[in-house]
């Protein structure tokens, strides 16, 4: 069931084919190639032949999140989305609706020989006031496993944030930074393998972030003398708001199909978490699953 409330007026179809160009717009968007898509027309009087769109989807696809998308996208124009699914194979059949008359069908048929190939990548959001409830509460809305790391040069620093944090966030990152705010592995490698002798006493179930790059290995070995548990962020995309929305938005498309990147680390404020949240619905879409940043070992 799908509900809109608008205080605007519906704005006025131009055009059947203006709602074709929508339809196949979405179709598009959700990565649902021509090849998936045929058409036949059905006469319903000497005057209106109702066009029909038969889709070929793979299992595991989404045919309420194509539904909800295309709700979206219509309700502007006064046209309703009707919808019925057929038991057991649970097709769907999806009408264009407008002033009472169905002018438009999408077929939608599960293909057991397509497949459904899903992006997986992670985000994760660094974060300097944990007390800000409200962005905690933004990323809970976005039900996306989406872990928070917070700077500190202690693990008893670490100990107590986690205890603050208990019962309002559960994905919870720590990264070692020194004074300056510097990664701490890399700027006094020293002090940085106490700290994590340290943390295996302290909280030893703790999950650090390790940066850094392949070329300069001191921080991987670094972390290979402990037992601790590490979060893989040498290869990881950093977005900030200083980029501008444009920017911040186009270099989250890089977590899409044949990119170089698999996790995005983006420093959390209310701004940029309002640009995140509009851009996860279309990563979705492109079929990016989001998943928690893998874990690793050494």
């Amino acid at each position: 069931m799908l509900f809109n409330v608008s205080d605007s007026p519906p704005a006025e179809l131009q055009s059947f084919a203006q709602a074709d160009s929508l339809v196949e717009y979405e179709l598009r968007s959700f990565s649902i190639s021509e090849q998936q898509i045929s058409r036949s027309f059905v006469e319903v009087d000497s005057t209106f032949s109702r066009k029909i769109y038969h889709i070929d989807l793979p299992a595991g696809f989404s045919k309420t999140q194509l539904h909800a998308e295309l709700n979206r996208r219509f309700h502007s124009l006064g046209i309703s989305t009707p919808a019925r699914v057929s038991f057991p194979d649970r097709q769907m059949r999806i009408h264009l609706e407008y002033k009472g008359t169905i002018f438009r069908t999408l077929d939608l048929h599960t293909d057991p020989d397509l497949v459904y190939n899903r992006d997986r990548a992670s985000i994760i959001v660094a974060i300097d006031d944990f007390q800000d409830d409200e962005m905690l509460n933004t990323l809970s809305t976005f039900g996306e496993p989406i872990p928070i790391v917070l700077p500190v040069n202690h693990p008893m620093e670490a100990n107590e944030l986690q205890k603050s944090l208990a019962g309002r966030y559960e994905r919870i990152l720590f990264w070692l930074r020194n004074d300056a705010d510097e990664d701490l592995m890399q700027q006094n490698p020293g002090v940085a393998l106490r700290r994590l002798q340290q943390f295996e006493n302290v909280l030893p179930n703790a999950h650090l972030l390790l940066v850094g790059s392949d070329n300069s290995p001191e921080s991987r070995n670094m972390a290979a003398q402990t037992d601790l548990t590490f979060i893989d962020a040498r290869k990881a995309l950093y977005l900030h708001e200083k980029l501008g929305k444009a920017s911040f938005l186009e270099e989250l498309n890089k977590l899409k199909s044949d990119q170089s990147y698999s996790l995005a680390i983006i420093t959390g404020n209310e701004t940029t978490l309002r640009w995140l949240g509009e851009k996860l619905p279309e990563l979705n879409k492109a079929g990016v699953e989001l998943i928690p940043p893998p874990k690793i070992n050494f």
